[in-house]
């Protein structure tokens, strides 16, 4: 048990570290020919890589001197299936973003992700998956003026 707490709050340790490495990369190496906004995206990443490092101590601090008292539940079979195919279609979704798009893998991967989390009726699944796409693309691209991948394909 110990164990599995210390490898959680390493690994989280690491995570935030990452991050607060790469929003200082950001805000240190700029290029000298593009505007920046002001607060830029190496600062909200800082914060959030300060923010996951102190949840990742405190984690740390709380639970590893007194464990918090668990039982094994078994997972059943279906649950270790829809969680593996959760990871696969986040895999499909990393790989596919450079590739197409973000618009295009975006509406596959919420098109795959109804699927395995059970939502069965293909109307819905194809109208939900467009509607949260066009409200992602419409919320980050248009309204928050992020630049995300276009693709290989469609340059």
């Amino acid at each position: 048990m110990r164990i599995t707490i210390l490898i959680e709050g390493v690994l989280l340790l690491a995570l935030s570290l990452a991050g607060i490495a790469e929003g200082l990369r950001l805000v240190i190496y700029k290029d000298p020919y593009t505007l920046y906004d002001p607060m830029g995206p190496g600062l909200y990443i800082i914060a959030i890589g300060i923010g996951l490092m102190t949840l990742s101590v405190v984690h740390l601090v709380l639970h590893y001197r007194k464990p918090p008292a668990m039982e094994m539940v078994p997972v059943d079979r279906k649950m270790k299936i829809r969680m593996m195919s959760t990871v696969v279609v986040c895999t499909i979704y990393v790989l596919l973003i450079n590739l197409i798009g973000y618009l295009l893998a975006t509406i596959l991967f919420f098109f795959l992700e109804f699927r395995v989390q059970g939502i069965r009726s293909w109307p819905l699944v194809i109208v939900l998956s467009l509607v949260l796409s066009a409200f992602y693309y419409l919320i980050f691209v248009q309204y928050c003026s992020m630049v995300f991948p276009r693709g290989i394909i469609f340059r």
